[in-house]
């Protein structure tokens, strides 16, 4: 059987043991590289790849160097936002962030947060409680923005920790603040 034919039937082996959408592209020379979104972390993904080549069904593929890429999505990070808001953690790690380094804005020590979280959390873009959901779309949706000449919508993550940041920021007693963008006025 041709390597390619073995990388494919791996790639729907290792989709269907994640359960996740697992892509395997050969790259260049020895190199292949799999690639996934939502599912295992890094270190996850390398064990099923070396319990998958430990067995004589890609005996072909054995002696090829594989990197592994997980792209973080926009709802993976709004899934983890929501829980380390909703656990605590998310204040404290924006504070500590920016203690670090005084010339740290509490933006950016969110975002860094939020990014640790993408790429240690298995399967980041489930929620971990069903009560998240709500706060997930809406936080999708406050990161979403119409392009004002083509229509387009975007989403960015900058724009959801602005949201985030500003709902943290929101007086007591809200229970909890919308999470909605502060507009940033449009450069001309």
């Amino acid at each position: 059987m041709s390597r390619s034919r073995q990388a494919a039937l791996l790639a729907r082996h290792l989709s269907e043991t994640a359960g996740a959408r697992v892509e395997l592209a050969f790259d260049s020379g020895a190199w292949w590289m799999v690639s996934w979104a939502d599912g295992p972390t890094v270190e996850g993904m390398h064990e099923l790849v070396d319990a998958a080549l430990a067995g004589p069904r890609y005996a072909e593929m054995r002696d090829r160097k594989i990197d592994y890429v997980r792209s973080p999505s926009d709802r993976a990070w709004a899934a983890r936002a929501i829980a380390s808001r909703r656990d605590g953690t998310l204040a404290r790690a924006v504070a500590d962030g920016a203690a670090k380094s005084s010339d740290t804005h509490e933006l950016y020590a969110l975002l860094r947060h939020i990014a640790t979280l993408v790429q240690t959390t298995a399967y980041p873009e489930r929620a971990d409680v069903p009560e998240d959901e709500p706060d997930i779309q809406e936080l999708l949706a406050a990161g979403t923005r119409l392009h004002p000449r083509t229509g387009r919508s975007t989403r960015s993550e900058h724009d959801m920790a602005r949201a985030l940041f500003v709902a943290e920021r929101a007086p007591a007693g809200y229970s909890p603040p919308r999470l909605t963008v502060v507009p940033v006025p449009e450069k001309r």
